[in-house]
């Protein structure tokens, strides 16, 4: 009897620390699925249980929305962005088309006019035209950033777009980005079981609950 019973304490005192590896571990792993399940709430005992990500979801889409307004439209930094834009490569090609393509067969096909008209004279055409352009390209493009800026509610597509967006989705994608963190946290939460199980069972023989 009296082996039978230190066989069972040392079994105890053996498998301790790997219970408390495995409840360590899968708490965490519970912790992590509760991001994002279960995506309705459901009734547990008298509390409502949802995960935390569905939630708040329309919490977050609002804040996030807050943040890029405030950070991004109220520091104009699309307009500083369009204002990056070269433009100049663009227009000159547009001028060339334009002067070419339409301006010169349309002045070549008036009577009389038409004759005076070759190519010398539209390479000077093509010359003004760019210019014109670039110097009426700042200007334009402001206009345009700032039209957009108070035109469009950045704000509110933003919220909507994130509010709106596919749950099943939104977990793959993070499960992808952060997988090997969350597995990390997984193992932390074994090796921390581990050595709590290891503290246990040293609190157990330095105070003699358990009896050999």
């Amino acid at each position: 009897m009296e082996v039978s019973n230190l066989m069972d304490t040392t079994l105890i005192l053996i498998l301790t620390p790997f219970i408390t590896a495995g409840i360590g571990w899968l708490t965490n792993w519970v912790a992590i699925q509760m991001l994002f399940h279960p995506r309705k709430s459901i009734r547990v005992f008298f509390l409502n249980w949802q995960g935390l990500i569905p939630r708040r979801q329309k919490q977050l889409a609002s804040e996030s929305a807050e943040i890029i307004e405030r950070e991004i439209l109220q520091q104009h930094m699309v307009l500083h962005e369009i204002k990056k834009i070269e433009l100049g490569p663009y227009l000159e090609d547009t001028a060339k088309t334009i002067v070419w393509e339409r301006i010169g067969p349309q002045l070549r096909a008036i009577p009389l006019l038409g004759g005076f008209i070759n190519d010398l004279t539209l390479a000077k055409f093509e010359v003004i035209a760019a210019a014109s352009m670039k110097e009426e390209a700042g200007p334009l493009m402001e206009k345009v950033a700032t039209q957009f800026e108070d035109s469009v509610n950045l704000r509110q597509m933003i919220e909507d777009n994130i509010a709106a967006f596919d749950l099943d989705r939104l977990e793959t994608i993070v499960k992808q980005v952060a997988g090997s963190e969350f597995r990390t946290i997984e193992r932390l939460g074994a090796v921390l079981g581990f050595i709590i199980g290891c503290l246990q069972v040293a609190l157990f023989w330095t105070t003699g609950a358990i009896q050999f």
